[in-house]
């Protein structure tokens, strides 16, 4: 049995009329995790037993945000103000295209299907009402796509639920949905995505949108299932394939930093990426070695000189620019990756780090930050080589005696 009471109407001097279900709003106060939304429903429910209420809890268009937010499509479908069945009449009317389809927005975000069902539902909410799932280029979808909802995101692409003019498009604002969700390692998102026969062919998203941009965001997070989707030209479209090359092979250099190797691996692996978009290690003076010499990484380092891995015209060279990347490992301290930069069985005799290059300045940084073994082994012929051995000159001592005095303690013993 249904309760109608008369509620003042705060930004008018009429009276509307306010009607709801009260076994309705016992149910979902009962029910509701949110504590705002109990507020709200035992407000309205002390109305209904005659209790003054001079103003709501909450602007309606809030009320109704909070409504999609905790999942309440019960609720939430007796505010719409083009349901043939509402019951709510006055400031707490609702449309599901109201404030730029914000609810559509609440509702994708935290992944409630039905609610987002029937927002966009004309039965429902009026055709003129109804919520847009492309709207603001696919906003909706975007949320979804960033949280992992992919019940969602296949809803919001669907021409039966959303209509064809209005449904979501996957490559929006270059293919942002499909960024977001490789980011984050939602593979089965991706692949819903850039599936033609759930996105449509015109609007599937397309992997090697703004430079292979989606394959940068998981190779640098480490995701190496969804890196592997982004190059498969089955999954992705042999046209719109993530290119592990793209930008001086900058998956590869994001890879690189944070020590995934497995991900490096299927970067430069030409069966997975392709021969033509393979990852190049020695692109822009092998900055992917510098990168992993820096930070320590002496696994991947080999692994990005070994030609059976990164292939014998694509390998880094760790005497590139002036031995860059034995310069930066001297600086850290990392003595392993210093050795392996310089030996010539993993570094390749031709292109191995040269202790002596840019006037041994390995050497010099060794012993500004103190490193003493570092500083040892750069001077020793047999880890260097006899010809590329770094010479101690005047400010190498210099620096050894000012900034480490135990490491010039050991230069005198040598």
């Amino acid at each position: 049995m249904h309760c109608i009471v008369h509620a003042s109407n705060m930004h008018s001097p009429t009276r509307s009329f306010l009607t709801f279900p009260n076994d309705i709003l016992d149910r979902i106060a009962l029910f509701s995790s949110n504590p705002k939304i109990v507020l709200v429903c035992k407000t309205l429910r002390n109305r209904f037993s005659g209790l003054p209420l001079t103003e709501l809890i909450q602007p309606p268009q809030r009320v109704g945000e909070m409504m999609a937010k905790g999942g309440r499509a019960d609720l939430l479908a007796v505010c719409l103000v083009s349901n043939p069945l509402v019951q709510v009449k006055g400031p707490l009317q609702l449309r599901a295209n109201q404030n730029k389809n914000k609810l559509l927005y609440v509702a994708a975000k935290e992944g409630h299907t039905d609610v987002c069902k029937m927002l966009m539902n004309p039965e429902v909410t009026g055709i003129e009402f109804r919520a847009l799932a492309n709207s603001s280029d696919s906003w909706a979808l975007w949320l979804a796509a960033k949280k992992g909802h992919a019940d969602v995101c296949k809803l919001l692409m669907d021409l039966e639920v959303t209509g064809l003019e209005f449904r979501a498009q996957a490559n929006s604002i270059d293919s942002r949905a499909l960024w977001a969700a490789a980011k984050r390692g939602h593979a089965d998102v991706c692949k819903l995505l850039m599936d033609p026969a759930v996105a449509g062919i015109e609007y599937r998203a397309r992997a090697n949108s703004i430079d292979s941009r989606a394959l940068w965001a998981a190779a640098h997070v480490g995701h190496a299932d969804v890196c592997k989707l982004l190059m498969d030209p089955g999954v992705s479209g042999l046209e719109f394939r993530a290119r592990a090359n793209s930008r001086d092979s900058r998956a590869l250099s994001a890879a690189a930093t944070k020590g995934h190797a497995d991900v490096c691996k299927l970067l430069m692996d030409p069966e997975v990426a392709g021969i033509e978009f393979m990852a190049r290690a020695n692109s822009n003076d092998s900055m992917v070695l510098w990168l992993a010499a820096n930070e320590g990484h002496a696994d991947l380092c080999k692994l990005l000189m070994d030609p059976q891995v990164a292939g014998l015209e694509f390998r880094a060279r760790a005497n590139a620019n002036d031995s860059m990347a034995l310069w930066a490992a001297a600086k850290a301290g990392h003595a392993d990756v210093c050795k392996l930069l310089m030996d010539p069985v993993v570094a390749g005799l031709e292109f191995r780090a040269r202790a002596n290059a840019n006037d041994s300045m390995a050497l010099w940084v060794a012993a500004k930050e103190g490193h003493a073994d570092v500083y040892k082994m750069l001077m020793d012929p047999e880890a260097a080589g006899p010809e590329y051995t770094a010479i101690v000159n005047l400010a190498t001592v210099e620096q050894v005696f000012i900034h480490s005095p135990q490491t010039f303690q050991a230069t005198l013993k040598m």
